[in-house]
């Protein structure tokens, strides 16, 4: 068990002038891990000296990334079917302050709802009408065509609370409510775009037991919910000048999801010019290869 008083002295010396003395503390802190986080955290928030809160801010940014990295791979290696967990360690990883009870209990709000309205003797076209009614026109949720490229639309927060986001996140949050009442939709890893597919039935990750024909039909959470046939996916991948291969049209398994997430927040960084956080993500995107 930690102690915390032999902790807090360790934090006290960060500030000391003498270099070989820092980078000795520095290492120290590091080692203990990500459980030092809350004591670093409060030491910030009480500094004064510039010298203290700059060496203590990139502690901080140091030891989130390793708990990123740990959660990220504790997640791949032993909860990947659980999709908003994904997600939620990306997001805390960007906003290490982040309630994310507050953004669950909006999801939840939801999911109740469609709950409340759907039942066993729907079509699945009913089912998704329903749904697009609750996520669209009751919640308003929408694809950010404007500032398509903005951070923002690639974290689970900030989509919930912005009620926008980019084709990835908007089809993952969409589909984590559908799949939360037994209605089987799956993210599609398109070539330049991204979409949910309905399926006959629930599966289970790594969803290797689908086929093409267990698809009943496509949705667009990006364009409000708008569906497509088979035939229609085929035709827009050859539009955009893409080979309609099956393989482009099959749901895909969690981590693939956030790969594709991350890869995105990469790019978006790096026409940014912030190496700094193109750094962070290819090493969090490094555990899920």
């Amino acid at each position: 068990m930690l102690n915390k008083h032999k902790i807090e002295s360790l934090i006290s010396l960060v500030d000391d002038k003498d270099k070989d003395v820092f980078e000795l503390v520095q290492g120290q802190i590091i080692e203990l891990g990500k459980e030092v986080l809350p004591l670093l955290n409060n030491a910030i928030d009480q500094s004064s000296n510039e010298l203290m809160t700059a060496r203590l801010s990139n502690l901080i940014n140091q030891l989130n990334l390793i708990k990123a990295r740990e959660d990220i791979r504790e997640w791949k290696n032993h909860n990947s079917r659980n999709l908003y967990e994904g997600l939620s360690i990306l997001a805390c990883f960007q906003y290490p302050k982040l309630d994310i009870e507050k953004i669950t209990r909006t999801i939840n709000k939801i999911r109740q709802e469609l709950w409340l309205e759907i039942n066993d003797n729907m079509t699945a076209l009913e089912k998704v009408r329903i749904l697009n009614h609750l996520f669209f026109e009751i919640h308003m949720f929408r694809g950010d065509s404007k500032d398509f490229f903005a951070p923002e639309n690639s974290f689970l927060n900030d989509v919930v609370i912005r009620k926008k986001g980019n084709p990835i996140t908007l089809s993952a949050i969409y589909s984590i409510i559908a799949q939360s009442v037994n209605i089987p939709i799956y993210g599609v890893n398109m070539p330049n775009h991204f979409i949910v597919a309905y399926t006959d039935r629930l599966y289970t990750q790594p969803l290797s037991d689908i086929k093409i024909n267990d698809i009943l039909f496509y949705v667009n959470p990006f364009n409000r919910g708008e569906i497509y046939s088979l035939k229609e996916m085929r035709h827009f991948l050859t539009s955009m000048k893409v080979m309609p291969r099956d393989a482009y049209l099959m749901p895909c398994s969690n981590i693939t999801i956030l790969r594709r997430s991350l890869k995105n927040l990469i790019k978006i960084y790096s026409n940014k010019n912030d190496s700094s956080k193109v750094d962070d993500f290819k090493l969090i995107l490094s555990e899920l290869e």
